[in-house]
């Protein structure tokens, strides 16, 4: 040994001891215990299913309540748009009678002096109307109404001399309802009255005075036996 090692401190002897080969013992955390009704028993995607339905039925019945009120407002602003026609009408004189087969429809029967008139009611509101002959068009479609028009006088007169053994004729007419502009080209219908709503009453009467009162009352009550279901503009177009 050196002088120099003398000179240091004792340093302990670090003794190595084997590692134990046992485990170690570990301690299991106990579960906590779930309630049995807390667990789900339907297979996984059922409640998501079950969601997905649920809120499907919602956005049905929504979608149903809002087609339903679109519907009824529709049929509001027709039933609005037809008094204001019946009323140019009735402005002629108490000799008018009005026949009315479809309360939720804008059409209806006018008889009075100067005849008996089917007055189909074309509600365009703002836009604007062409007509050419017997092709009516509002914003780039062709509705019938000159064709409604004439199906519904034929039937009603069909129907009105089945019954009073004689030929009554109907004349039909389509009325225009709304602020758009109506352009004529050409000539009009054969046979048929097209007119604004705000001047229908001035060509009702340009037909005179060709039926008396007490005709006109009979004539009311031959109308009331014509078969509703046969007549109307929301019947099937006729080809």
């Amino acid at each position: 040994m050196s002088s120099r090692d003398r000179d240091l401190p004792h340093q302990p002897t670090l003794a190595t001891h084997p590692v134990p080969t046992h485990p170690v013992p570990t301690h299991s955390v106990p579960a906590h215990s779930v309630p049995a009704h807390s667990v789900p028993t339907h297979p996984a995607g059922v409640g998501a299913t079950a969601h997905r339905g649920t809120a499907a039925g919602v956005t049905n019945v929504s979608s149903g309540w809002l087609s339903r009120r679109r519907e009824a407002r529709a049929q509001r602003r027709a039933a609005a748009g037809r008094r204001r026609v019946v009323l140019r009408v009735e402005l002629l004189g108490p000799g008018w009678r009005i026949v009315d087969y479809h309360p939720d429809d804008p059409d209806f029967l006018a008889i009075g002096p100067g005849g008996i008139f089917q007055v189909t009611v074309c509600d365009h509101g703002r836009s604007g109307v062409q007509l050419a002959g017997d092709v009516v068009q509002v914003d780039g479609h062709r509705p019938p109404y000159v064709a409604l028009a004439r199906r519904d006088a034929a039937r009603i007169s069909q129907q009105m001399s089945r019954v009073a053994g004689r030929r009554i004729p109907v004349v039909p007419v389509v009325a225009f309802l709304g602020t758009g502009r109506i352009v004529y080209y050409g000539r009009p219908p054969e046979g048929c009255v097209v007119t604004s709503y705000r001047d229908i009453g001035r060509a009702l009467d340009a037909h005179g005075n060709r039926i008396a009162p007490h005709t006109i009352e009979k004539l009311v009550t031959l109308a009331a036996r014509v078969d509703s279901g046969t007549i109307g503009q929301y019947l099937d177009a006729p080809t």
